[in-house]
């Protein structure tokens, strides 16, 4: 399966499942992490870090081997500038990030999706891969698809 087939597939297990209960945010999050991991092993992490105060990120829902940060500002990463912006975040090579935030020496690339309800930022949705330039259009597209299950 190429990845648009994966990620649809995803996205259509993630609608039925989701649709098929009444959870609140943080179960949304926990059946969506645990989805797309499931779909996509060769990723290090994927998981959200949710608003927990002003420009406050706190790990939320995740999978993955690694132990992630705990907390993030939004002056600090990737995580913090997609929270402060509210804007989709890819970068390539995470060496060349300025402020990037290392969790997992296993990570060289990430995307990071805003999560927005009701027109406020409740979360951001962090993926890490192992390889340089692992993710593009096609990635932000689907989780941007995504994370509006929630």
């Amino acid at each position: 399966m190429d990845k648009i087939q994966r990620y649809d597939h995803v996205l259509k297990t993630a609608k039925t499942v989701i649709d098929g209960y009444s959870m609140d945010e943080i179960g949304n999050m926990a059946i969506l992490s645990s989805i797309l991991k499931s779909e996509f092993k060769e990723w290090v992490f994927c998981g959200f870090y949710r608003v927990v105060k002003e420009s406050l990120l706190e790990i939320g829902p995740y999978q993955g081997d690694v132990l992630a940060c705990g907390h993030i500002d939004f002056n600090r990463g990737v995580c913090g500038e997609s929270a402060r912006t509210q804007k989709t975040v890819i970068v390539d090579d995470v060496s060349l990030f300025p402020g990037y935030i290392s969790c997992d020496d296993q990570t060289v690339s990430e995307i990071v999706i805003p999560v927005i309800k009701d027109e406020q930022l409740i979360a951001v949705l962090d993926i890490d891969g192992d390889q340089v330039g692992q993710f593009d259009d096609t990635d932000q597209s689907y989780l941007e698809k995504m994370v509006r299950l929630i």
